[in-house]
């Protein structure tokens, strides 16, 4: 008896879970990673998420014990797992379940299609779909009571592969971005160590940080986050593998201030509220989640219609350095402190008025952990039109964000180069400097750094007449 099990966005064995099930009750286990090479060329990626997917896989497929494999085939999924049927005789097929429209059409498409057993499994979260709703049995759509009831839900804990063997069959390569048309932008250097290991190594160096996760998180100088988003992305490490690991950081702490491990258990639970949003509403990927802003939303202006706004926020020279030096770091190593995914957004909506769609598919090229379900809430939120949205006249003042949240420049002079010798009182509004600063310390604006694009005040006050227009 032999089993199959696609490998998707899971990049490991251990806590694999349809592959801990295939390896329970077959001895012979094909785990296989199909290349779809019309998901490639048909759906908005880019060269951070590709390189982590090749090298993650790589990993994965070297670090398997004697007598295993990854098999590694190219084409159309279900075509190819057919053949693969074939092959070995294979008697049923396990999978992960995914929550994206093209996941579960594909998916949908496979278990209709195949004339074997089919079996899915919860893996990439810690709740799913359904399991959670209000008492009228209706899926959340504000997180904070979603949250209550996803702390006192009972958790899994990680479970272990058993022994399996791989038949000998044939694979090609793995492909690495270039061979799938992805070039390495010139601006970014590659920061990325993809393989599991380098996953629970970061798991255990935030484990130091931990405690104090509510207290720096918000700080964009700091490492004070975890970076373990991609590894979750791909599934290198588990998000149960995490949590146990957070709680058993509290265990050993139950007499100090465990308020930092909580509020890093939240981004858990704002992962999975978001998964749970896209699977109930999934129209939310192409429309505003809010009922009132379908068909009938703000009048945002395209990539296409305001090219110098555009440019400026995507090459980080709007004149705020802040939201410069988010962007920047973003172009550099493709991630971004989480504090800055807001602050740049925010200011892309609330100040250049730009068309929420392009900064989608904007940050889909360029977000190393891109996950559809977190980047268009994320980007909703910000946009005052999706779950749980910030009301449209909360705007967020991108100068008195970096005072509270890099109030020494660190960070700014860090990504925004040409700003390091400005004087700490001119840092956050660089505009203000007197031309006898300016020469002071080497730069001139307008000229070596560019004047504020727009003007906040006058910017705010008009995007909240805009909404209101709406509203009213």
């Amino acid at each position: 008896m032999t089993a199959i099990v696609p490998v998707r966005r899971a990049m490991r064995e251990h806590d694999n879970t349809a592959l801990v099930e295939a390896s329970r009750n077959h001895e012979e286990v094909v785990p296989v990673h199909i290349v779809d090479e019309s998901f490639f060329s048909e759906h908005t990626l880019g060269y951070p998420r590709v390189r982590f997917w090749s090298e993650s896989l790589k990993k994965l497929k070297k670090g398997m014990g004697d007598g295993k494999d990854l098999v590694v085939r190219r084409g159309e999924p279900l075509e190819e797992l057919q053949r693969l049927v074939d092959e070995v005789e294979a008697d049923k097929l396990y999978y992960n379940r995914e929550y994206t429209p093209y996941a579960k059409k594909r998916d949908s498409r496979i278990e209709e299609s195949l004339d074997i057993s089919v079996e899915s499994f919860k893996d990439s979260v810690m709740f799913e779909k359904k399991e959670i709703l209000t008492n009228s049995g209706t899926p959340y759509k504000v997180y904070t009571y979603y949250k209550k009831k996803w702390f006192k839900n009972t958790k899994r804990k990680p479970q272990e592969v058993e022994d399996y063997k791989t038949p000998e069959l044939e694979s090609v390569e793995i492909p690495g971005p270039e061979e799938m048309g992805f070039e390495m932008p010139d601006e970014m250097e590659w920061v990325w160590d993809a393989s599991r290991d380098a996953g629970l190594e970061r798991m255990e160096e935030f484990k130091d940080l931990i405690l104090d996760y509510d207290r720096d998180r918000d700080y964009a100088w700091k490492d004070a986050t975890s970076r373990l988003s991609p590894h979750l992305k791909f599934g290198t490490v588990s998000p149960r593998e995490v949590f146990w690991e957070a709680e058993r950081v509290k265990a050993r702490n139950q007499d100090s201030d465990i308020s930092g491990i909580e509020t890093w258990q939240e981004e858990l639970a704002w992962r999975d509220y978001y998964f749970q949003i896209l699977w109930n509403y999934p129209h939310e990927v192409e429309e505003p989640f809010m009922d009132k802003y379908r068909g009938n939303e703000p009048d945002w202006d395209s990539r296409d219609q305001t090219p110098e706004k555009w440019n400026a926020w995507v090459e980080g020279k709007t004149g705020y350095p802040f939201v410069d030096a988010g962007m920047r770091q973003l172009k550099e190593t493709g991630w971004m402190h989480n504090r800055l995914r807001m602050v740049v957004t925010n200011f892309s909506c609330k100040d250049l008025w730009l068309e929420w769609r392009d900064v989608h598919e904007y940050f889909s090229k360029m977000f190393v952990d891109a996950e559809i379900s977190a980047m268009v809430g994320g980007i909703q939120w910000s946009y005052s039109i999706g779950t749980d949205a910030q009301p449209y006249f909360r705007v967020f003042n991108p100068t008195s964000q970096a005072e509270d949240y890099d109030p020494d420049g660190n960070y700014i002079r860090k990504w925004v180069p040409e700003l390091e010798d400005v004087p700490d009182k001119y840092i956050h509004e660089p505009w203000k400097m007197p031309e006898e600063v300016q020469r002071n310390c080497g730069v001139e604006i307008g000229k070596d750094y560019p004047d504020r694009i727009v003007n906040y005040d006058e910017e705010r006050k008009r995007s909240v007449e805009r909404f209101e227009k709406i509203e009213n």
